[in-house]
């Protein structure tokens, strides 16, 4: 397995763990987790954020109008052709995943985050959302694996479409989201307050 690959899969552990850790501590306390990056630390976060999902937003939809589309022109061609394009594609596929894998371990962080302004629940509402995001991407993994192995198959190609499609809507409605907070917060900056802590 490829380095790269081995950290973006330690990248989504860890946002999973996060969010789940973060779920428990509002669980028991009925308050938001306790704040591990405050301040200035809270604002570079959330920008680290704003900037990681869009470019996930970016390159999801580039995937999906053009790249993926390709896979049924080189399986025209010949399988020959598919394969190279295949293989020719995962080389490269650092990326697109180690900016999604981030992209979804900074939203999990953002939950440990206090800015100054409180954000009601949207840190929660779009760490949700890379979540399920997460959910489609096995399947869109799995489909590319079988065209790789078995060559071009219209079931694995609409299978690796629809992964991919739940997959960027959900990580766009994020990043609007995400956006929109931030516009929020600059509009903002005399208000003061913890997210969830009154």
């Amino acid at each position: 397995m490829p380095a790269y690959f081995i950290g973006f899969l330690v990248m989504l552990g860890a946002a999973v763990l996060l969010f789940l850790a973060a779920l428990v501590a509002a669980a028991v306390s009925r308050r938001s987790p306790p704040a591990v990056f405050k301040g200035s630390a809270a604002s570079t976060l959330q920008a680290l954020h704003l900037a990681l999902v869009w470019s996930s937003v970016g390159v999801g939809w580039l995937l999906y109008f053009n790249v993926y589309r390709i896979h049924v022109d080189m399986a025209a061609v010949s399988n020959a052709a598919f394969q190279a394009f295949t293989r020719g594609y995962t080389s490269r596929l650092p990326i697109v995943v180690l900016p999604f894998g981030a992209g979804a371990l900074v939203a999990s962080l953002c939950l440990w985050a206090r800015p100054a302004v409180s954000r009601g629940i949207a840190p929660w509402a779009i760490a949700a959302l890379w979540m399920l995001s997460l959910l489609s991407t096995p399947w869109a993994a799995g489909a590319q694996g079988d065209m790789q192995e078995q060559g071009f198959t219209e079931a694995a190609f609409q299978q690796l479409q629809i992964a991919h499609l739940v997959r960027t809507v959900c990580v766009s409605v994020a990043a609007v989201w995400a956006l929109i907070e931030n516009q929020s917060t600059r509009a903002q900056p005399g208000l003061k307050g913890t997210n969830g802590d009154h």
